[in-house]
């Protein structure tokens, strides 16, 4: 304990204080700061020439600790809250040196160099002469011969410092024998050291003290640049020639030692380093320093490298590089910015908007170059680094799974911009399989999710496999395979990444645009509606509502503006749509029989049954590359090919998918291209046109799925249907100025393969005169029939379909068919085919085993005559069809009746008045009484509970079996096989 007298003036304390005591005091006058922190008056002690104490405010409360007496007296009788006199402060004296003096000698102290030769030689080297600094100084000012150092040629000095060759100076003037990093580090601890007992003199002024401060504050920072400098560039400066490791290795060792110990580093000195990069940024600091291979593959052995068993927000900011990836403009992570740059949008150019809008995506941008700088430099460091960067993202990716579901808390998963920039640096490791000059999709493993749990899907739909199905799969995997390699690893970790991170993000955006639409709506109505209560009771609370929905109108018109900003930067999107179209090749290379899609592009028809690879994956890879096209806009750089192949080969490969809707989404990208977006996307329709697979198979694929989406699987499938059909039919009508599509309609509804069938079969049922011909002769007629019979079967097969089609369509929207374009057509094709069923060749189409060849010709009469109903109240169709010169005639519509008629299809008993075809269950309705398939009702009860005929409630459990009926249909399909 200081034992010195008390300075001049102070008070003495009667009797010493105990820790406790002062440990109280200490929180007391740290109290009295923050209460005086907002009052006028001045509680702290200032130095004066008169040496008086002031007074605390008499607000301050009072504790005995303050009022505690020199010597054991009797309680003051003295009011509460009266003021006793407290210590004085020490007494403010001026400096010993002048500041010259003060700065030369601290900067020598500090850096261990000198201006004057008689004092290093005094030092006994301690001190290094700085003779080229002399001789410069000497230079700039002549007639001066001693020097001081100082702030103005710190930077020269503390470079000639280094720049000494410690292996070429003679024993007398050798500095010392210690790495620059070391020397360095040596000197940072000294000016701390410096620096705290300067902020601890009571006897200097405040202004000194700053003075002398800052003088500190730009020795430190100096040291800090050349640390970084040394570090970086170990062998640029002169180095002791020994066997210590220099540069990056002994920041390494360091820093993995404990801190503020002798062999790691000062936690202050750490931050002060972190400190510098912030400000210098990226590319000039932390980018560089990961470079450096030995201290990148350390980082990811840091303790906070990966957070551990964290939450998703502690993540961010908790592991290492967390907070790197944070920066965002999105209103949820940013209000501010969107608030600061984006204010007032409705009242500014839009010019204005637009360059805030250029510099912040340039921001971001740059923000995501360097964050992948960093990960790629730590991935090349070393294998064990690299999987540290892959577990990483994997981390990241789990711990926001949560973000696909349809409720979230936004603060229980991770932010979007954080998610955002992650999934942008996974694009940029993507970029070299995105190549196509330099394909490398043929080293995407499609067995990843069985060599690999980093991404865990067992929880996941598949696409075309069932729970127990998938668990059997993925658990009889061969547990030797190796490891999925680096390509795949980014790959599905660049997908997870969307399907969790931006894919979100932009519905979210979605959702937050209807709010905005929902609002503005809302504000107009009021708005409308102010004329009628204008002078009510209720005036002055309606203007506060409608002020105030003009407030978050503006406030919502930022924050659109915002998300924009990120979202729909054009750089992110045609990164991302880039990806989306590997992810379509690849999958469409998986189902590809011949395993070479892109590089040979893939043939329809597809095999029935998918391939167990792709049956297996997680639906989301799917239906993330539908929502992608949805999402994004149209602006977007698309790839209209790769687009058109992908979309055809799933709807015309029905069984690859489970689930309708998915194939739906892809129905509707179609349409969006087609009538929703801007003229850049006129170049879809033209693909459609022009594409060859899409001439040959386009129409056949969306006929197919026309009758396929009566049931979508989903609760509001009878709406669906609607939807979905209505988009189909109107890309009919924008691709059937094609005649290409119109001749494919005609050729797929041609009945004229089966008369070629029936010929030759005839022809050969004639053993004698089929013996008669020439074996040549005979094999190319067996050819001929085989290839018939092939494209029999595809024909029919489509125009079953196409009928079945257009049964439905006609029922729903009859519109599209009734252009002068178009009903010539289809009232050319009716008659041709109603001709061909009953006219006076119907003979010809009788085949042996007709059903091979999907051939009905019963059902199919009964399909054209409901197609005919449909249309038949319109002149339009009535006209077209009696103008067809070519098949119209009225007595074919006559037979039609009677062979209907004769073979009791339209029997009112046996006929389904809901679809209008024979029943293969018929049940009773209790409610209606009304007679139905089982089928058609329990169809239609998965929408509509309600029983069709009548709108009461209905449970298939109430149906009652007509067994009598049944039984006469039944009887009825005997006679006519007999038959």
């Amino acid at each position: 304990m200081d034992s010195s007298p008390p300075p001049p003036g102070s008070v003495q304390e009667p009797t010493p204080l105990s820790d406790a005591e002062k440990i109280r005091l200490k929180r007391l006058a740290k109290l009295q700061q923050g209460n005086t922190n907002t009052s006028s008056e001045t509680s702290q002690p200032t130095a004066s020439s008169s040496k008086t104490v002031p007074t605390r405010p008499n607000s301050l409360p009072k504790t005995p600790t303050q009022e505690k007496p020199a010597s054991p007296i009797k309680k003051p009788s003295t009011p509460v809250n009266q003021e006793l006199p407290e210590k004085t402060p020490p007494k403010i004296t001026p400096p010993t040196k002048s500041f010259e003096d003060w700065q030369n000698d601290i900067i020598s102290r500090v850096l261990q160099i000198t201006l004057d030769k008689s004092t290093a030689e005094k030092s006994e080297n301690r001190l290094i002469y700085l003779d080229s600094v002399v001789k410069t100084l000497m230079e700039e000012n002549p007639g001066m011969v001693s020097f001081k150092l100082s702030k103005s040629v710190l930077d020269s000095a503390l470079f000639a410092r280094l720049s000494i060759d410690p292996n070429q100076m003679s024993d007398g003037d050798q500095p010392p024998q210690i790495p620059l990093f070391d020397y360095l580090l040596d000197s940072w601890k000294r000016a701390s050291e410096i620096k705290r007992s300067i902020r601890a003199s009571k006897t200097l002024e405040q202004s000194v003290i700053n003075e002398r401060v800052g003088v500190i504050d730009t020795l430190k920072e100096l040291i800090i640049n050349y640390v970084q400098y040394v570090l970086l560039y170990p062998d640029d400066l002169p180095q002791v020639r020994n066997s210590v490791e220099l540069g990056p290795n002994q920041f390494v060792s360091r820093l993995l030692a404990e801190f503020d110990s002798s062999e790691g580093l000062p936690l202050d000195f750490i931050k002060e380093l972190v400190n510098k990069v912030d400000d210098e940024g990226f590319d000039k600091s932390l980018v560089t320093l990961s470079e450096i291979k030995p201290l990148a593959d350390k980082i990811t052995k840091l303790r906070n490298w990966n957070s551990p068993n964290s939450t998703a927000r502690i993540f961010e900011v908790g592991s290492l590089l967390g907070p790197f990836c944070k920066f965002s403009v999105f209103p949820t992570d940013e209000p501010k910015i969107a608030e600061s740059y984006f204010a007032n949008p409705h009242t500014r150019r839009q010019a204005d908007i637009d360059s805030a809008m250029t510099s912040l995506r340039g921001a971001i941008r740059g923000v995501q170059q360097s964050v992948f700088k960093i990960f790629n430099n730590i991935v090349r460091s070393s294998p064990s680094a690299r999987e540290a960067v892959l577990s990483y993202f994997a981390e990241a990716i789990k711990l926001n799974e949560r973000r696909a579901q349809m409720q979230v808390d936004p603060f229980q998963v991770g932010s979007d911009g954080f998610l955002m920039n992650l999934t942008s640096v996974l694009l940029y490791f993507a970029d070299p399989i995105m190549d196509m000059r330099n394909p490398k999709i043929d080293r995407i493993d499609v067995n990843y999710f069985c060599k690999s749990n980093r991404i865990d899907i067992s929880r996941e739909t598949k696409i075309k496999a069932t729970q127990q199905e998938a668990d059997t799969y993925f658990s009889s995997v061969d547990e030797s395979a190796s490891a999925p390699n680096f390509i795949s690893e980014i790959f599905f970790l660049t997908i997870a990444m969307h399907h969790f991170g931006p894919l979100h993000s932009y519905e979210v955006y979605n959702n937050f645009i209807r709010d905005i639409l929902e609002l503005q709506k809302q504000y107009d109505r009021m708005r409308a509606d102010q004329p009628n209560w204008a002078g009510t009771p209720m005036a002055a609370r309606n203007e506060e509502l409608l002020a105030h929905c003009k407030t978050q109108l503006e406030k919502y018109a930022s924050h659109r503006i915002a998300y924009e900003t990120q979202l729909l930067d054009q750089v992110y999107l045609d990164h991302s749509l880039k990806f989306y179209n590997l992810v379509m090749n690849w999958m469409l290379r998986i189902v590809d029989p011949t395993g070479k899609h892109p590089e040979k592009q893939i043939q329809l028809p597809l095999p029935p049954t998918p391939p167990e690879t792709f049956a297996m994956l997680p639906e989301y890879i799917f239906e993330d590359v539908a929502e992608i096209f949805l999402y994004i806009p149209r602006a977007a750089a698309v790839s209209r090919d790769d687009l058109i192949v992908f979309i055809i080969t799933f709807l015309k490969s029905s069984s690859y998918i489970k689930k309708p809707y998915l194939k739906a989404k892809l129905v509707e990208i179609l349409f969006y291209f087609t009538f929703r977006s801007n003229d850049r996307e006129v170049g879809m329709v033209t693909a459609m046109n022009s594409h060859p697979l899409a001439l040959n198979h386009l129409l056949s694929a969306l006929m197919s799925f026309y009758v396929e989406v009566e049931q979508t699987g989903a609760h509001t499938q009878f709406y669906d249907k609607f939807n979905i059909r209505y988009n189909i039919s109107q890309i009919f009508k924008a691709i059937w100025g094609n005649h290409v599509h119109k001749e494919k309609l005609r050729e797929e509804s041609r009945l004229r393969k089966l008369a070629e069938i029936h010929s030759i079969q005839t022809e050969m049922d004639n053993n004698d005169e089929w013996e008669s011909q020439t074996q040549q002769y005979r094999q190319e007629r067996e050819n001929t029939l085989r290839s018939d019979e092939r494209s029999a079967t595809s024909y029919i097969s489509l125009g079953n379909e196409t009928v079945e089609m257009l049964v439905h369509m006609t029922s729903e929207v009859a519109d599209p068919f009734l252009t002068p374009q178009m009903v010539e057509r289809l009232a050319a094709m009716l008659d041709y085919n109603l001709k061909s069923l009953v006219g006076p060749k119907c003979t010809e189409l009788k085949v042996r085993n007709p059903e091979t060849y999907s051939f009905k010709p019963k059902e199919l009469l009964s399909q054209l005559v409901k197609i005919y109903l449909n249309l038949c109240k319109r002149k339009e169709f009535v006209y077209a069809v009696a103008r067809d010169k070519r098949s119209y005639d009225k007595k074919y519509f006559s037979k039609a009746a009677s062979v209907l008629s004769n073979k009791g299809l339209f029997s009112q008993k046996n006929v389904n008045p809901v679809l209008y075809t024979i029943m293969e269950d018929p049940v009773i309705l209790p409610g209606s009484r009304t007679t139905v398939d089982r089928s058609t009702i329990i169809t239609h009860l998965l929408s509509d509970t309600t029983d069709p005929f009548n709108r009461m409630p209905l449970k298939i459990e109430d149906v009652i079996p007509n067994t009598e009926l049944k039984e006469r249909i039944e009887k009825f399909r005997q006679e006519k096989r007999r038959k």
